[in-house]
């Protein structure tokens, strides 16, 4: 990485795209458990028994993970491990999909995660972009 991208990584859209991942993480953390029903409806499984939202509180705690674990990757600039991180993403995001899709969910929540999918392969792209020797910025 170039020594000005190092000083200045606001300069680069991998860092500005790898924020609001981590803005979405930290909204699904809070959303699960503030209205953990509502919640799991908006993400394609609805409770059958809305008194048992105890997974969708270990989601929560999972996303806040994750969400917590690429803002100090951020904080680090350590784009190199976020790239890495935005990549493995990935995975998460087509087996929702493929998850959502078994389940017999609509389009709609089937599409809104193989978007999320395209969306982590951008910012992985990005920045593998902002990570390689020869970045500058132009």
């Amino acid at each position: 990485m170039s020594h000005v991208m190092r000083a200045f990584p606001w300069r680069s859209i991998g860092f500005w795209m790898a924020l609001p991942m981590i803005g979405l993480m930290a909204l699904n953390a809070g959303r699960a458990f503030l209205s953990p029903v509502d919640f799991a409806q908006y993400m394609g499984l609805p409770l059958s028994d809305p008194a048992n939202v105890g997974f969708v509180h270990i989601y929560g705690l999972r996303a806040f993970f994750l969400g917590l674990f690429a803002l100090i990757l951020i904080l680090r600039r350590d784009f190199g491990a976020l790239h890495w991180y935005a990549l493995a993403a990935i995975v998460m995001a087509l087996g929702d999909a493929y998850l959502m899709w078994r389940a017999g969910g609509g389009a709609s929540i089937i599409g809104r995660h193989l978007a999320i999918g395209l969306c982590l392969a951008a910012i992985a792209a990005a920045l593998r972009r902002l990570t390689l020797p020869s970045a500058s910025i132009q």
